[in-house]
């Protein structure tokens, strides 16, 4: 079975619309679907793509999941499986599933930015997280009155999360911290290198307050 963000082969993409692969390109040349290109330049579509070429309103239900570092993966699957438990139970068809790992104070994460796509192009039917902090930790408030202007229903099942949100809210800030020391620290200016010693004194007094 295919995920709507799978990418494939045109081979594969035709014989998922059961048709041949000439008609898959004559498709693409008068602009009834697009083809994505991959790093190396090969032409792949996505399945999403595929099933709406028949049916320009079709509207997907988005599930997303999101933790703030590498090492809680595991929370991650967790909310995505509990995510497509939800919509398995409610016989909701369709299931994008979109999911990020990052801060949630960045607000250009790659799922992030897809399912503001969606909404752009008003495909979301309905959007499932777990906890509303899940999409960012402040401006959620923003793509909900975005899906509330494209009529796409909010679904928060609030289940419990494994951090507390302080510990989160806290991993977000020692993460910005990172990135901006690093920038700091390549520009080597004696300004900078004063404000990155500043902001590693931060750091320090964060994850005393921690202990």
């Amino acid at each position: 079975m295919h995920r709507l963000e799978d990418l494939l082969q045109i081979g594969d993409a035709a014989k998922l619309r059961g048709v041949s692969i000439d008609t898959l390109r004559r498709w693409e040349k008068t602009g009834k679907i697009q083809a994505v290109r991959t790093e190396g330049g090969h032409r792949r579509y996505r399945v999403a793509d595929l099933l709406k070429a028949d049916n320009p309103n079709l509207r997907h239900t988005v599930i997303y999941g999101r933790v703030s570092t590498p090492d809680k993966k595991d929370d991650l699957a967790r909310q995505i499986g509990v995510l497509e438990l939800y919509c398995q139970q409610q016989g909701y068809e369709e299931i994008y599933t979109l999911k990020d790992v990052g801060s949630g104070l960045n607000y250009k994460k790659r799922g992030l930015l897809k399912l503001l796509e969606l909404l752009q192009r008003n495909q979301v039917e309905r959007l499932l997280i777990t906890d509303k902090d899940r999409l960012l930790r402040f401006g959620s408030e923003l793509v909900f009155a975005l899906c509330e202007n494209n009529r796409t229903e909010v679904i928060i099942l609030n289940k419990p999360i494994t951090q507390e949100p302080e510990q989160e809210l806290v991993d977000d800030v020692l993460a910005v911290i990172t990135v901006m020391s690093a920038r700091l620290y390549g520009k080597r200016s004696k300004r900078n290198l004063k404000a990155m010693q500043a902001m590693h004194e931060c750091v320090d007094k964060i994850l005393a307050a921690e202990n």
